[in-house]
């Protein structure tokens, strides 16, 4: 019996090393053919929100909100949102290939695969090593990509804005609130 790969498309932001490693937090997003849908649903709850095309440090607070709510009406993320948490340490690239891996071997359920990454801000001498952990931990990638600012999409902006959220959780009682409820309608799991 001969089994198709599954086809991947994973898209990576991190967020904390501003923190000089107290705090860092990776978000993955994982899809497969259902990446248009969900990019004009993303696209749509963008400009619905106010949010617009801005990453989460630069959006207000209240668009912020609309945004993190809207993505409980968009049912066809559930289950493909991951984030981790790291602490106490400045392995920044490590620790994203480390969380990208442990996010598709999850999506994948031991079927086979093969995965496209992108992830952001991420320049030539550190996609080396990302592809690297990667490898290392026997993960099928077809291509890796790094995600220049200019060509930030929808994607991209939503695990930036799972990565503000988490972060924001510490000193937020909204932000802790709606990750617990994003967690437990099964839209984000943590790794």
């Amino acid at each position: 019996i001969c089994m198709d790969k599954k086809k991947f498309y994973a898209y990576v932001d991190e967020s904390g090393q501003d923190t000089k490693g107290s705090i860092f937090v990776v978000s993955v997003l994982v899809l497969e053919q259902e990446r248009e849908d969900i990019c004009k649903s993303l696209e749509t709850l963008e400009k619905e929100s106010g949010k617009k095309n801005l990453k989460w440090n630069k959006s207000r607070p209240e668009n912020r909100k609309a945004y993190i709510e809207g993505l409980l009406k968009i049912s066809n993320l559930k289950g493909r949102i991951f984030f981790d948490i790291f602490s106490a340490t400045k392995e920044y690239i490590e620790l994203t290939s480390l969380a990208t891996a442990k996010a598709i071997l999850k999506k994948s359920e031991g079927d086979r695969y093969e995965v496209t990454v992108f992830v952001d801000g991420l320049k030539k001498k550190e996609i080396e090593v990302f592809t690297k952990g990667l490898r290392d931990l026997y993960i099928k990638t077809k291509k890796i990509r790094g995600v220049k600012k200019d060509e930030n999409n929808a994607y991209i902006r939503l695990v930036d804005a799972i990565c503000g959220l988490i972060r924001d959780t510490n000193e937020n009682e909204w932000a802790k609130n709606i990750s617990i409820k994003l967690k437990d309608k099964k839209f984000v799991s943590e790794l």
